[in-house]
């Protein structure tokens, strides 16, 4: 006969937006999370989450005093940028599974000090990079594994919306430098360049350029990244708050062929075959995926919540969060310095 499964104290520090959309939802789909417990400072977000019917056993305003009264299993860490070290920390020191948003920290030293102690104390730690789970990316994941387009030479990653706030955001805390550290390229090319290293390898190199280019706001809100993987191979990233329209998605081109993850057709589609100058092209399309099934937070904490009953690192783990960061800094002060910037670990 089969045991009955543990049920999984949740708590969630910071009741926003990413809260609101993705980690509560999850937690409540799954059977074995028990919603415990919930802290922010913020009473407009609590009285969000009584609204919509969410009820945690117990709310606080300071997340420490949570910690302190409530034995959790599992937290999610769904704040502000600047915020996530010193809560990571305290989380780990408490004991408890974390999922932590994207970007992990907003420095080297705290994001390698959010690694030690995690390892130290042998504490499991998952990090939000949603688009992992992205049913187009996860097909095309599988076709170049396989070789399908053969070995890949370029990646190009767009993602790009009207900005958070407002309409998606609960704050504008997005677009203060002290609370979120950075702008588009803190909060979406931190995205595009995991997703990069997650189908081609290690960046080893980056020229950049961040710019404010409509929004009145003291951060960027436009990049422009290239990317280099060692000699062989080199892609480009553009992220951006100000787009009503356009391509989002990524091109992976390989010495066979192309593939297209699409995300406002909801298709993922690789073509091999040969163009010549001469302009004749012999092309073979297949579509490797048609259409979402689940979207992409919710297969991340189906995903998450599954393996709270399982031994193992989640993925992606901490380590991923630090080498994305490295990316993400290193950005940044290639588009202070006008230099490009080689990623050494």
């Amino acid at each position: 006969m089969k045991g009955i499964m543990k049920k999984h104290k949740v708590g969630v520090i910071g009741a926003g937006a990413i809260a609101q959309a993705c980690h509560i939802p999850g937690y409540l789909a799954d059977g074995n999370c028990e919603l415990s417990a919930v802290a922010d400072p913020e009473e407009k977000c609590l009285a969000m989450l009584r609204e919509k019917g969410w009820k945690f056993g117990h709310e606080y305003r300071d997340y420490k005093e949570m910690l302190k009264k409530e034995k959790l299993d599992v937290v999610s860490i769904c704040t502000p940028n600047t915020l996530h070290t010193e809560m990571a920390l305290a989380c780990i020191e408490a004991g408890t599974d974390i999922l932590l948003e994207k970007p992990i920290a907003t420095s080297m030293k705290d994001a390698e000090s959010i690694r030690a102690a995690a390892k130290k104390k042998g504490t499991r730690l998952m990090v939000g990079f949603s688009h992992r789970f992205n049913e187009l990316n996860l097909s095309a994941k599988k076709a170049i594994d396989a070789g399908g387009i053969g070995k890949p030479y370029m990646i190009r990653v767009r993602f790009a919306h009207t900005g958070p706030w407002p309409g998606w955001a609960k704050t504008d805390w997005f677009y203060n430098p002290k609370i979120a550290g950075g702008g588009a390229l803190m909060d979406m090319a931190v995205h595009a360049f995991d997703i990069a290293q997650w189908f081609i390898g290690p960046v080893s190199a980056v020229s950049c350029k961040t710019a404010t280019l409509r929004k009145n706001i003291e951060v960027d809100d436009n990049v422009v990244a290239v990317m280099e993987f060692g000699d062989k191979c080199m892609g480009y990233v553009e992220c951006g708050w100000t787009s009503p329209s356009g391509f989002t998605g990524i091109e992976i081109m390989g010495d066979n062929g192309v593939i297209y993850s699409d995300y406002a057709k909801s298709k993922a589609i690789m073509v091999c075959g040969t163009s010549t100058p001469d302009g004749k092209m012999e092309m073979q399309n297949s579509v490797l995926k048609d259409g979402i099934e689940k979207a992409q937070w919710k297969r991340e904490m189906e995903y998450f919540t599954k393996h709270l009953d399982e031994t193992g690192d989640f993925s992606p783990d901490i380590d991923a969060g630090v080498d994305t960061l490295r990316i993400v800094l290193s950005a940044y002060e290639s588009s202070r310095t006008g230099r490009r910037i080689e990623i050494k670990k």
